[in-house]
């Protein structure tokens, strides 16, 4: 296979995301795909990606209104699934088994059962599963990762802070493209709110800098409830949270604490702050996407050492093996080599750098915080991964009959 053939299933906010990865690296001279098709139910919307591709790239991608029909056309090899996560296993399964790799947008599954629908069907067939799971692959997050990890630069990481307060009106008529945000306000459709969202980011950043979490504790609160008008699902209230204090503690003894709220009127807090025997590291972003900005030092005699220090001295340690895998092609931008991950390991038939098994791990955190929150007690992350606590998810897999 000289070229991978690329069809995108679900033309929304994401999805436009992936068109400049993948423009960035046929701008870094790398051209071993095609995007050949597009596939969203919602006709306009798909005409208007198809236009878009068009002018970004030059080609005009077959149309489909399923993934049955897009995986069954024989037109595409792979699919890169940018659909609300209600939909991921729904799309993701017609295309396994079709022969198709594919790259599922995260969280791999709603539940730890679709999941492991999604991992069975691979397996079944013989095919890979990306997961598009960017922010630790960027030249800041992987600098860092080096500087806190392998420099030990703040010496053994003890605990950690996460916190991000503000406030933030969910009413449709404040969003560019309504539909691109309201769909993550109904459990049923994204799995969860934010906790689920972005924090499925956070949460594949702590497994990736800190190792596996044993268990969290945690509180949520929706306080704000509009009523979303759902194409899929109807008008219905909001019902995700817009709240959560939650602690973690990791199977090594790292602590950490977690927190966020958009129903914070008044001053607003974005902090990130990691802990070390010999000092701290500061995330240069806000509450979510560890170090994908870059972060800064203080020492424990007050020294400071800034990212500007920190990235000059990664890139240095770097032999030419190592760079040629962490940036091919000179490419440093995370969306972008999340894109090229993804067509290099179905070209080379190799396993992902973020499979649907390391994505599962990772939100099983995730789902452990909603769980602890029903439940109201400490739950164990490798509980919700075995699937013995599930009582938040089970509506979600009953709905959808998973």
């Amino acid at each position: 296979m000289d070229e991978v053939r690329v069809g995108i299933l679900g033309t929304g906010g994401i999805a436009r995301s992936h068109l400049g990865g993948y423009r960035v690296l046929l701008d870094a001279g790398y051209d071993r795909f095609v995007l050949n098709g597009l596939c969203d139910n919602n006709a306009d919307r798909r005409a208007a990606f198809a236009a878009q591709v068009k002018e970004m790239f030059g080609v005009s991608p077959q149309e489909f209104d399923s993934a049955e029909a897009m995986a069954a056309s024989g037109v595409v090899d792979a699919a890169d699934i940018c659909t609300p996560h209600a939909f991921h296993h729904s799309t993701a399964i017609p295309c396994l088994e079709a022969g198709l790799d594919v790259m599922v947008e995260k969280p791999c599954g709603i539940t730890i059962k679709a999941s492991d629908l999604i991992i069975a069907a691979a397996e079944k067939n013989n095919r890979l599963v990306a997961v598009a799971e960017q922010v630790r692959r960027g030249i800041k997050a992987r600098a860092m990762y080096w500087a806190v990890n392998e420099a030990k630069m703040v010496g053994d990481i003890r605990f950690w802070s996460v916190v991000g307060f503000s406030s933030w009106d969910f009413s449709a008529e404040n969003y560019a493209d309504a539909y691109a945000w309201q769909w993550r306000l109904l459990k049923l459709l994204t799995g969860g709110g934010m906790i689920f969202d972005a924090g499925a980011h956070f949460a594949d950043m702590m497994l990736h800098l800190f190792g596996p979490v044993d268990e969290v504790y945690a509180c949520l609160r929706a306080y704000q409830q509009p009523i979303i008008d759902s194409p899929e699902l109807g008008p219905q209230p909001k019902d995700v949270e817009d709240t959560w204090m939650t602690t973690w503690k990791f199977e090594n003894g790292i602590l950490g604490q977690y927190s966020w709220s958009v129903s914070a009127p008044g001053e607003s807090v974005a902090t990130q702050i990691f802990y070390g025997t010999q000092g701290s590291a500061r995330d240069r972003g806000g509450w979510m996407h560890t170090f994908q900005n870059g972060g800064d030092l203080t020492l424990a005699d007050g020294t400071k050492k800034s990212y500007e220090e920190i990235e000059p001295e990664f890139r240095a340690q770097l032999d030419d093996a190592t760079r040629d895998r962490l940036f091919p092609h000179g490419v440093e931008n995370d969306m972008a080599l999340e894109c090229w991950d993804f067509i290099d390991s179905v070209l080379n038939r190799r396993r992902p750098e973020i499979n649907a098994e390391d994505t599962k791990r990772a939100k099983a955190i995730c789902l452990a915080i909603y769980e602890s929150a029903t439940a109201g007690t400490p739950i164990k992350v490798q509980d919700v991964v075995d699937g013995k606590v599930s009582a938040y998810q089970d509506p979600i897999n009953e709905k959808w009959g998973i």
